[in-house]
């Protein structure tokens, strides 16, 4: 005899896929600015951490890292910013806050 067959267990996630598809729609896509813009900022803030104030300094080094990290700069447009992205990197005190705070 063979036993009843079971209806298929419902899945318990699809409430929090849902909520990752909403947020992910409601977010924007990164574009090639956007992604010079998140690496300009860190390098800036990163140098005046270290106490460099030099602008000349600044803009050198972003073009530096700009050319040594372009596959990563390519990779990175259209991924998802969260919102309030670029509000947040515009005012970040710390290369930490940009990665820890504006980008998740």
């Amino acid at each position: 005899m063979l036993a009843p067959q079971q209806p298929p267990p419902k899945p318990r996630l699809a409430p929090l896929g849902l909520a990752l598809l909403l947020l992910t729609c409601r977010s924007e896509r990164a574009g090639a600015d956007d992604c010079a813009v998140i690496l300009d900022r860190i390098v800036a803030l990163e140098l005046a951490e270290q106490g460099y104030r030099d602008p000349e300094l600044t803009r050198r080094k972003q073009q530096e890292f700009a050319r040594r990290f372009a596959p990563e700069l390519q990779r990175c447009e259209g991924l998802s910013l969260p919102p309030g992205a670029r509000e947040c990197i515009a005012r970040a005190a710390s290369a930490e806050e940009i990665s820890h705070v504006c980008l998740r």
